[in-house]
């Protein structure tokens, strides 16, 4: 079975310039970009010696894999407008079914990766988790070998478990962001650097990594402190929107206790 050697890519953000990246340094070929804006194409496609266009119809049978790395709400558009083929195809989305890409034809799948990606911040693709899903065996095999080029991580799920996985990604990876930027704006109103916050954060991560994230589980709201959780709520009382959250999130960590995740 002829291994996947020649990619084109389709997108031209965060993910799109990643994937296009580690395609190269697993020593794959990225032969064409696609964007619709042509000087963002031109832009990846420098980092990574191919060929910019935006010609969607130049993308269908120039190399053998098409990976179609765009938002969520664009992929039924690309998918409108690329010719089918037997060129495999896959999209690399986590809440998104494979099944949107039938009508390109019998040789698609899913090419996920679980990682939060910003094109100024350098990856470790060797640690990141590369979730597969294809149309058949034959293609199944031949992600596969795709992905051994890019990490050591690789997991066969079907696309209603990746989007069970993205969930909890948004969980494990969105939602904390979020309260990042709370704990910092609380932070630059009363003079203090976000810097401080640093250790703390990285320890959080690390022993979430070496044990169960409930056992983990620290702070007023897990020993029902409610002296200490009422000093909180009265100095974000002129905060409506973020006493909303310290309130639910209190009343879901004081239900901890004793309980396990379903």
């Amino acid at each position: 079975m002829k291994e996947i050697q020649k990619i084109n890519i389709i997108g031209t953000g965060n993910v799109a310039t990643h994937l296009a990246l580690a395609f190269i340094s697993g020593g794959k070929e990225v032969v064409k970009v696609y964007g619709r804006n042509i000087r963002r194409a031109s832009g990846l496609a420098k980092k990574c010696n191919a060929s910019p266009t935006s010609n969607i119809t130049e993308i269908a049978n120039s190399a053998d894999i098409i990976v179609i790395a765009v938002s969520d709400d664009a992929l039924g558009e690309i998918v409108d407008k690329l010719p089918i083929g037997d060129t495999i195809t896959v999209h690399t989305s986590g809440s998104v079914s494979m099944d949107i890409l039938k009508p390109l034809g019998d040789n698609f799948g899913v090419f996920y990766p679980l990682q939060t990606f910003s094109k100024n911040r350098d990856i470790n693709f060797k640690e990141v988790p590369l979730c597969l899903e294809a149309s058949s065996l034959k293609n199944l095999e031949k992600l596969k070998g795709l992905a051994i080029s890019l990490t050591d991580n690789i997991y066969f799920i079907n696309s209603d478990q990746r989007k069970k996985l993205h969930l909890a990604a948004v969980f494990a990876c969105n939602f904390p962001n979020f309260l990042y930027s709370i704990a910092e704006g609380l932070l630059e109103v009363n003079g203090l650097s976000f810097e401080m916050m640093k250790p703390l954060i990285i320890e959080t991560a690390e022993k979430a990594k070496a044990i169960s994230p409930l056992k983990a589980q620290t702070g007023p709201a897990f020993r029902n402190d409610k002296k200490i959780i009422d000093k909180h709520i009265q100095m974000l009382s002129e905060n409506d929107d973020f006493l909303e959250v310290y309130e639910l999130l209190s009343k879901q960590i004081i239900g901890l206790k004793g309980t396990k995740h379903k």
